[in-house]
């Protein structure tokens, strides 16, 4: 199967080439593999990063990357890590990858599915130093991929969201700054000098608060203490607790993914502990750190579904949902994809063998699909996507509820890939088109042609696909 199906005698698509793509690859696992055949079938340049601990102490896992590179002296650039254990760390490789990128002429950098590929400030400083990233940019990922600003714009688009406090730290600044909020912000404004934009006292004493967290970041310094963090946290669960008794509330960082970065929590006397769990395992425990964290209901037995989304900037694609509600210790181990055409097959099906209940429960299945799918879309849209990201829900019984957005492709992508490819339509001539069937292969020819392309069809390819995981555990 070809990632991209050229016709070479059409002028408009040989336009969409990418011999001129030399792509430092800096993520690693079957990502790392499947992107280097899409990148050689498409006649792009690439090489990789190749850290210590996976030289030393996995040799054997990268022995498929490493026989599939023709020049490995050239192509592969060694690290001590990818990201670095702290934060001076952090920074050293960011500069040492910008670094490899000049003295090597790469001139894009694609990080797959690893932290690297959701951290603004890394895609930022790519960007900044004239190299071009592949998947969204920064300001995509900084409004999308951090969950307080998500949940934000979710709700001004009318997205069902659940329930809880997503601006803790705002709110714990707030409460520090007692009966005279304006007089005690500007006290903080002078000390630490920070930097705001000219009209910030125009909004509400919550709105200058978060503008004031967001000055202090940039800035490094702290304007509350960890314990007071504590405190008010406990105060809002009371809260929240008080209005929906009997229910877990889970606390996650607006920075966590993965399952990392987050705690589920059953009494008062766990909150303290469980705030410093998700810092210390979200790093943000530094000064200057964005301590953020969201207090949600713990939604029980419910199904986690999500919508893939694609994008260029301005138009926005949904290609079906996948079900991934089969878990351990927070990590998918299951995802079967979700499609219209599946679940309307089955429920026929159900009906033609006069399980009329089952077909019922797959038809409402299928409504929540398409209110999912047309929220996504719409939120992509709102986001100005342009690339690929995943719009996350929980569903409970006939209700959904939005969760976050990876603004990175995802592991179980494939299982997309089964269920749909894309047909791009020259706008001048409806019977020259192309097809894709690879969303790694998307990202790149989004990220080199973006505004030049139309609006994708989504075609069917089979009726579902799905993808089971070994995890470590």
């Amino acid at each position: 199967m070809s990632s991209i199906t050229f016709d070479p005698d059409s002028s408009w698509q040989s336009s969409f080439c990418f011999d001129h793509v030399k792509c430092l690859i800096v993520c690693r696992g079957p990502i790392r593999l499947e992107t280097m055949t899409i990148f050689e079938e498409l006649g792009a340049n690439f090489g990789m990063l190749l850290s210590e601990k996976d030289s030393i102490v996995y040799p054997q896992t990268l022995a498929p990357e490493l026989r599939a590179l023709s020049n490995r002296s050239e192509q592969v650039h060694h690290v001590p890590d990818y990201m670095g254990a702290t934060k001076e760390e952090r920074g050293q490789r960011i500069e040492q990858i910008i670094n490899i990128c000049h003295e090597h002429a790469y001139t894009h950098l694609f990080a797959g599915y690893g932290f690297m590929a959701e951290d603004a400030e890394f895609a930022s400083r790519i960007e900044n130093a004239d190299i071009s990233f592949v998947g969204p940019n920064s300001k995509v990922i900084q409004q999308a991929g951090s969950k307080d600003e998500a949940k934000e714009l979710a709700r001004s688009l009318k997205v069902s969201v659940t329930p809880g406090e997503d601006r803790i730290a705002a709110i714990t600044l707030l409460s520090k700054a007692g009966a005279s909020p304006n007089e005690y912000f500007q006290k903080l404004v002078k000390k630490h000098k920070l930097s705001l934009p000219q009209k910030w006292q125009s909004g509400d004493p919550l709105e200058q608060a978060i503008s004031l967290l967001q000055a202090s970041c940039e800035k490094k310094v702290d304007l509350f203490k960890i314990t007071e963090l504590q405190q008010e946290t406990v105060r809002q669960v009371e809260t929240l607790w008080r209005e929906n008794p009997g229910k877990r509330i889970r606390l996650k960082h607006v920075g966590g993914g993965g399952g990392k970065g987050q705690r589920v929590i059953t009494a008062v006397d766990e909150v303290e502990e469980a705030v410093m769990s998700v810092l210390i395992e979200s790093k943000a425990t530094g000064v200057g750190d964005n301590k953020n964290f969201l207090i949600e209901l713990n939604i029980e037995d419910t199904r986690h579904n999500e919508i893939q989304l694609l994008g260029n900037g301005e138009w926005c694609i949904e290609l079906g949902g996948r079900d991934c509600s089969l878990q351990m210790h927070e990590q998918k181990l299951l995802e079967v994809s979700l499609t219209e055409e599946m679940l309307t097959a089955a429920a026929d099906e159900y009906d033609a063998s006069g399980k009329k209940t089952q077909a019922e429960v797959l038809r409402t299945d299928a409504k929540i699909l398409k209110s999912m799918c047309k929220q996504a879309e719409e939120f992509g849209k709102a986001l100005h996507l342009d690339s690929v990201s995943t719009f996350e829900c929980i569903v409970e019984q006939d209700a959904h509820y939005f969760m976050e957005v990876n603004t990175r492709i995802q592991v179980e992508h494939r299982v997309t890939e089964m269920a749909y490819r894309l047909k791009f339509t020259n706008p001048d001539d409806p019977e020259d088109t192309f097809t894709v069937d690879s969303l790694v292969a998307a990202m790149l020819l989004i990220n080199c042609y973006g505004k030049q392309l139309p609006r994708p069809e989504r075609l069917p390819r089979y009726v579902s696909g799905i993808e089971a995981r070994l995890n470590a555990t």
